[in-house]
């Protein structure tokens, strides 16, 4: 998963090494590619202090980025559509031979030549997803912007050996992705008073592939026979895809068996973590799975499914169940809410695997990979 190296390894000279990156991620709320960047460019800090990462952005941005970074807000009247593709290409010409880093799934404009471009996808799921695609003709668009991207790439990066596996399938490449895990991205700051006496916790978007409303459901059940005490909390954007999720959710915060929070700031979210019985995480297509790693990393037991990415950042530490057999996913909740032993192992062996991801392997793999393909600086 990455390993250290010396500074005198990437960088002797005492000159600056730019970094623009595409801040378009950061002018809404912080999800897990924000926080990840952020995370990645600060580990990068404390390798290369003679890093300097420049955001380039149109909008305003949702939270002040840290002091470390630079910021550049530039032609914000400018439709976002030609923002991307003439303002970004135009300010880098005037940087000769600097970096730019696109960390939210390409969208690259045509760059002067002596840009070194890195691009990390993170994955390509909407290829997996059944019935992702409207049509066939919506597919091969998709595709075609995918490896345009990629075509205009130096270094291209992605979350997990599972996403690498299916970007070599699906697209002609020039050099094999690297992959850099991510490290936790939730730290707590902070004790709160627990406002909830137990409860079990799903973050992350209302998205039909994680599998939320079949949880809702579960839960639900579990609740009018009186199977388990505990309310489920939702936190996340609160943006749903269908009517039948909507209703769902209300049913629930009406008896009580249902908070819905929305989007949390961090520390509140830690706090959530650490008091949880289990994050309960049943998604069936991730290129990462971040919330599993954050979860682990405060000592809150995980359930969630062994599919796509999932078992690289989870190990042996999960407690793994089959989304589609809903005995399994039922006992496995009841299990998680009566058993304190099953709790207390499922939290040493989450505490055990989130050790083996940290942002200071991840950016000095992010820098000893940089250096292989940096043009002349």
């Amino acid at each position: 998963m990455g390993t250290y190296f010396s500074k005198k390894l990437f960088y002797n000279s005492k000159k600056i090494m730019k970094i623009f990156f595409d801040a378009t991620v950061f002018e809404q709320p912080f999800t897990g590619v924000a926080k990840s960047t952020l995370e990645l460019y600060k580990a990068c800090f404390d390798i290369d202090s003679n890093i300097q990462f420049t955001a380039l952005y149109k909008n305003n941005l949702y939270e002040k980025l840290p002091h470390k970074i630079k910021s550049v807000q530039i032609a914000k009247y400018v439709p976002n559509k030609i923002w991307r593709h003439l303002v970004i290409s135009s300010k880098l010409k005037s940087e000769k031979n600097s970096i730019i880093h696109f960390p939210w799934n390409g969208n690259i404009p045509k760059l002067p030549s002596d840009i070194t471009v890195i691009t990390t996808f993170h994955d390509v799921l909407p290829l997996i997803i059944p019935e992702y695609f409207k049509s066939n003709k919506e597919k091969v668009q998709y595709c075609k912007k995918v490896q345009k991207d990629i075509n205009r790439t130096d270094l291209l990066i992605t979350d997990s050996e599972f996403s690498k596996k299916q970007i070599i399938k699906n697209f002609k490449l020039k050099k094999d992705p690297i992959v850099i895990y991510l490290g936790p991205s939730i730290k707590l700051k902070k004790h709160l008073e627990n406002k909830y006496n137990s409860y079990f916790l799903y973050v992350g978007g209302y998205d039909k592939r994680k599998g939320i409303e079949e949880l809702i459901n579960i839960f639900l059940k579990l609740k009018q026979e009186k199977e388990i005490e505990s309310r489920l909390i939702l936190t996340g954007a609160k943006k749903y895809y269908s009517a039948e999720l909507k209703k769902l959710i209300y049913k629930g915060i009406k008896n009580n068996s249902i908070s819905e929070l929305g989007y949390v700031e961090d520390n509140l979210l830690a706090n959530l973590f650490l008091n949880a019985k289990a994050l309960i995480y049943p998604s069936k297509y991730e290129g990462f799975g971040l919330p599993i790693l954050d979860a682990m990393s405060l000592g809150c037991p995980v359930v969630t499914t062994r599919e796509t990415s999932i078992p690289e950042v989870g190990g042996d530490a999960p407690l793994y169940i089959d989304s589609d057999n809903k005995n399994e996913f039922t006992n496995a909740v009841i299990n998680i809410e009566k058993d304190i032993n099953l709790r207390e192992k499922l939290k040493a062996k989450g505490l055990k695997q989130s050790k083996k991801f940290s942002w200071q392997k991840s950016a000095a793999n992010f820098l000893k990979n940089l250096q292989k393909v940096v043009k002349e600086i």
